[in-house]
């Protein structure tokens, strides 16, 4: 036995004395002094107060111990001779100025049965008081069970004896049990601690042990009872190892059996038990408690398969309570409050019908003790709430109705048709601080991260018209339907996986596509010219100063000019950014901003050094300065320029030297200007809030991309309150804000070299010299150049296979690890004030083309189309996304284009080439699924002058011309391949018709050839339809010969002729 914490004992004896003094006539039921005996765990139970107690003082249970602690602060213990000497390391080490005066320790005497112990204690009980009237506080619940209790010899234990000793002298006994648990509530820093590291571990338990597992289960359609998974469970507590976590076996164990239920039948009691019933899938509840070095936590979860829309309304009021009742647990207020907070919400949000499904109480205290009585959270429960208190707040709904029409948006085999009244759970450890309160268990519980899809037909197919129900296709699926139910809620599709299609007609579905994009497209119409009106009526009188042009000064006047200055010499003033030249023999100074170029020939007899400047009527390059451009516009219309200036000079040193300082000059202004532009449109940032005192979320070993100075970038990304930083091996440092994230994409590795995090930002960043909107970090799982290596073995190379195995465990840690990063990040950012959630690409839903220069794989995610495996990255905003075109859809192609256009027409379109045309029913289904309206057609068109078109165009988005009579084509539907009218060849046909009657009219007499000709045609066209045995080859066989026809034709031919020539001569003759 390891040696006593003497001064953790006495003060926490000292608190206990404390409380006593101060609150005995009410929590300590009057008593004069406290027994507090050690009655042992000799029922199995692990949380008898007296057991909990011993191990609050001591450490240890210590069983079968007397502790009389008198009013004035004397501590006397009568125990065995080991138990005495693992205590005597406390005798005389009293703190001075305590309330604890000393300890006394009293050894157990067989030889007298302890008679001179227990007089010397009653003596000691009836001194302190001093008269006949003594109150001993006991723990009531604990004597009864002393009564009987022997030491296995016949012979009554220690305890028991005293306890007798107290009855047969009529001394009052008081039970003290509720001042014991308001001391140990209030837990020190270290209890708080272990309580933290209780609750990661049940946190760890569920994350790493159950939701794998159940997973497992539902993925694989496994028939696994509720008690299986509960004993798997609860053998990852007992030996953490099972889920890697390096916890000595010694320190942990289960606080209870796991409790798991599913399939309709749910008790939220804490004594429910996990029943040896198949596990359902439709709503899930857990709940596991772990101990760790004695100190307890509770953790429960409620997990959702298939869920209907009302039990997903439920679930989110549920956590709406929870977030109620966490911000009532803030100290001075009483324990009733808790539960009335829960009732004031469900009634104000409007659901006050689930009052009556809340249980008893909403959770209770927690520390040595699983479950403290006297502090729970009901609504009577008058206990002030202090710091330092540490509960389980378990808030749920119990026998909730589901009805039949809340389930008829589920599919046929789904469990949840079965159920008809439901539960919900959540269970969570909270601390009290000064301010408010914390959660420990930090377990994902958003209804995103809990409820899973797992397909299945749903039963939506209606009967349109009258003879719809004989449909034979409907009677099928009506067949199928009735065959394909699983009374015991197996599924017939695994978590996740592809909804096929397959049953369903091409045709119908392209129709179908398209009648829906004819009312998505005019609808988008109405919505873009409701969009432009706004932002018209906002933009309304605003100047733009960035339209105005600044004027060049050089000087101010002659006397500014340079000390250096020569008359006919040419001079370069870098300071203020000007070219002096001598003009008639005058130095006239020009900006550099004028100059479009200078030339210095190769010299001949002499030097020569020609200069250009801007002028109007020549064409303004993307190199020229911003503001030169808007003043050549400005004085175009009434100033002269000077195009160029030649100098000619013998001495080739004063030319040369200008040529190459103006060169300079041009450079760094140019360098300036870019630097200016890149620099304009920069939003300020927030400074970055570190967070301390608190585990910071870190991913470790990654690489930036962009790169800073072309070098590659190597370090860590951290969490912190506002935002994330990343610091790398150099120290270079890279902050990215929470509010400033437009999207932020998660891409695991499956089929690339790489695991990924890529932030697509709202405004850019400075990262080295350039702006970047597109930060990323990754891990690369294998070597880009190994991944190229042509060099293969043989399949059967046993160092293969290991090498494969390596790289499949290395991608599954790489993807767990980014995973439950991006968790975390979303957890912090979201209890600082902060909505960020990560996407994650569909692969079912990408296809392979060209963006960029190379062809790559794109993918969809929730709000974009992305490929930011390779660079330079593509990221496009579907919510700036105004229409999509197909370019070269043709039958003879075996690819096409697809152009995604801005909103903002005067940026240009996104584009991603060379896409397979296999992909694109997909890509239009993906489309309408996501209301883009898009349009095809055969070639490629000239984008830029249509977006100036469109740009130019006020009334684009509208159907009728200025004179608002006038129909057009509203908004791109003029980029529709057939145009809008569908009934165009039914009008023309009309026309086709009319044309024929006016012929047949005015060509009443025509010849009986004509008709005996038509006759004999229709004859023909009868009789070829009636063959059914006709060989369509036939067809091609008239249309053209092989070369061995042709040839015996030709030499017919030649026969005959020469037969002609021979007949002609005979003729003549």
């Amino acid at each position: 036995m390891t040696e006593l914490d003497v001064s953790r004992f006495y003060e926490r004896l000292g608190k206990i004395h404390s409380h006593f003094k101060q609150h005995r006539s009410s929590a300590w039921g009057g008593a004069t002094c406290l027994s507090l005996n050690g009655t042992g765990n000799e029922d199995e139970n692990p949380y008898l107060k007296s057991v909990v107690l011993y191990h609050y003082l001591f450490g240890y249970e210590l069983p079968d111990t007397i502790l009389i602690l008198t009013e004035s602060g004397m501590c006397y213990i009568l125990s065995t001779k080991r138990k005495c000497e693992f205590l005597n390391s406390a005798v005389g080490k009293a703190p001075p100025g305590g309330s604890i005066l000393g300890v006394t320790l009293l050894q157990k005497n067989k030889n007298d049965g302890n008679e001179e112990n227990f007089s010397k204690l009653m003596k000691e009980i009836q001194l302190d008081q001093g008269d006949d009237s003594s109150k001993v506080g006991v723990i009531m619940k604990e004597v009864s069970k002393g009564k009987g209790d022997t030491n296995g010899k016949g012979k009554k234990n220690l305890v028991s004896s005293w306890e007798d000793i107290l009855q047969k002298d009529k001394v009052e006994m008081v039970d003290v049990a509720p001042g014991i648990s308001l001391v140990m509530s209030l837990k020190d820093e270290l209890e708080i601690d272990m309580m933290r590291k209780s609750s990661v571990l049940s946190n760890k338990v569920l994350k790493h042990g159950f939701v794998p597992r159940i997973e497992e289960v539902i993925d694989n359609e496994m028939s696994v009872t509720h008690e299986q998974i509960a004993s798997e469970v609860d053998g990852m507590i007992e030996d953490p190892s099972k889920i890697n976590l390096k916890v000595p076996k010694e320190h942990v164990e289960s606080c209870y059996f796991p409790i798991l239920q599913s399939g309709g039948t749910y008790d939220l009691k804490l004594n429910a038990q996990s029943s040896d019933e198949t596990v359902k899938y439709d709503i899930i509840i857990v709940s596991l408690g772990a101990r760790y070095q004695m100190y307890c936590s509770n953790i429960s979860r409620t997990f959702l398969v298939d869920p209907p829309k009302a039990i997903s309304d439920t679930y989110d009021i549920l956590l709406g309570m929870q977030n109620a009742c966490i911000e009532a647990m803030v100290p001075q207020r009483r324990l009733s409050t808790v539960y009335y907070a829960a009732i004031d919400y469900l009634k104000s949000s409007g659901n006050g019908g689930l009052v009556k499904s809340l249980p008893k109480n909403l959770g209770f205290s927690m520390g040595l003790d699983f479950r403290d009585s006297a502090l729970v959270l009901s609504p009577k429960n008058q206990v002030m709430i202090r710091s330092g208190m540490l509960f389980n707040l378990s808030v749920g709904f119990s026998g909730v109705a589901l009805s039949d029409s809340d389930k008829s948006s589920v599919g046929n085999k789904s469990a949840v048709k079965s159920v008809k009244t439901y539960a919900l759970q959540v269970a969570d450890m909270v601390v009290v601080t000064s301010k408010s309160a914390e959660v420990l268990t930090k377990h994902a519980k958003a209804l995103t991260d809990i409820s899973y899809v797992i397909g299945g037909d749903s039963d939506e197919s209606s009967d349109e018209g009258g003879n719809a129900s004989h449909d034979d296709a409907a009677y099928a699926k009506s067949l199928a339907n009735q065959e394909d139910k699983y009374p015991s809620g197996k599924r017939a599709s695994a978590r996740l996986a592809k909804n096929n299609t397959g049953a369903q007609d091409t045709q119908e579905g392209a129709s179908e596509r398209e009648r829906r994009q004819v009312e998505l497209m005019s609808r988008k119409n109405e919505e873009r010219i409701r969009e432009l009106a706004r932002a018209n009526a906002k933009n309304k009188g605003a100047d733009k100063e960035s339209d105005l042009a600044e004027e060049l000064i050089t000087y101010n006047r002659a006397r500014d000019y340079p000390d250096y200055v020569m008359p006919n010499q040419v001079k370069v003033d870098m300071k203020n950014e000007c070219v002096i030249l001598p003009i008639f023999g005058n130095p006239i100074p020009f900006h550099i901003s004028t100059i479009k170029n200078v030339v210095l020939p190769d010299p001949d007899l002499a030097t020569y050094l020609r200069i250009n400047f801007y002028t109007a009527g020549s064409t303004i390059g993307k190199d020229t300065p911003v503001n030169m451009g808007k003043l050549i516009l400005k004085h175009a219309p009434y100033a002269s320029f000077i195009r160029e200036l030649t100098f000619r000079s013998l001495d080739s040193h004063n030319l040369t030297q200008a040529f190459r300082q103006i060169s300079e000059l041009r450079k760094r202004v140019r360098q300036r200007e870019i630097r200016e532009q890149e620099e304009a449109n920069l939003v300020k940032q927030e400074k970055l809030v570190r967070t301390k005192n608190e585990r910071v979320p870190r991913l470790s070993d990654l690489t930036l991309r962009p790169v800073f100075s072309g070098r590659k970038t190597q370090g860590n990304i951290e969490a912190h309150t506002n935002g994330l930083r990343f610091i790398s091996t150099r120290g270079e440092i890279v902050d990215v804000m929470y509010s400033n994230i437009k999207h932020a994409i998660y891409q695991p590795c499956e089929n690339e070299i790489m695991v990924l995090i890529h932030f697509h930002l709202r405004n850019p960043i400075m990262l080295g010299k350039k702006r970047q909107k597109d930060i990323q970090v990754f891990t690369e799982v294998v070597d880009a150049s190994l991944q190229v290596d042509a060099g293969r073995r043989s399949m059967y190379d046993p160092d293969e296979m290991d090498d494969e195995q390596r790289e499949r465990q290395l991608r599954k840690k790489l993807n767990q690890a980014f995973k439950e990063f991006c968790r975390k990040v979303e957890s912090t950012a979201k209890k600082n004030g902060y909505s960020l959630e990560f996407d994650i690409p569909y692969r079912d839903l990408g296809f392979n083309g060209t963006p960029h220069n190379q062809m790559v794989f794109v993918q969809p995610t929730l709000n974009c189309l992305v490929n930011v495996t390779d660079t330079p990255f593509f990221v496009t905003d579907l919510s700036e996304v105004d229409h999509v075109h197909f370019e070269r859809v043709t039958f003879m192609s075996k690819t096409f284009d697809v152009v995604l256009i801005n909103k903002d027409f005067s940026k240009q379109p996104w584009r991603v080439d060379m896409i397979p045309n296999s992909d694109k029913d997909a890509i239009q289904d993906w489309l309408t699924d996501m209301e883009l309206s898009y349009t095809e057609g055969p070639m490629n068109l000239n984008w830029k002058q249509i977006m100036l078109t469109c740009a130019g165009d006020d009334r684009f988005y509208m159907n009728t011309e200025e004179d608002e009579i006038t129909q057009k084509e509203a908004g791109w539907e003029f980029l529709r391949m057939f145009g809008r009218d569908n009934n165009s060849d039914d009008d023309d046909d009309e026309d086709d018709d009319a044309y024929s009657e006016e012929a047949e009219a005015d060509g009443g007499g025509e010849s009986e050839a004509d008709s005996d000709s038509n006759s004999e045609e229709s004859e023909f066209d009868s009789e070829s339809e009636d063959e059914s045995d006709f060989d369509a080859d036939q067809d091609l066989e008239e249309q053209g010969m092989d070369w061995e026809d042709m040839e015996k034709a030709a030499m017919a031919d030649d026969d005959e002729g020469n037969n002609q020539v021979e007949t002609k001569k005979k003729t003549r003759d």
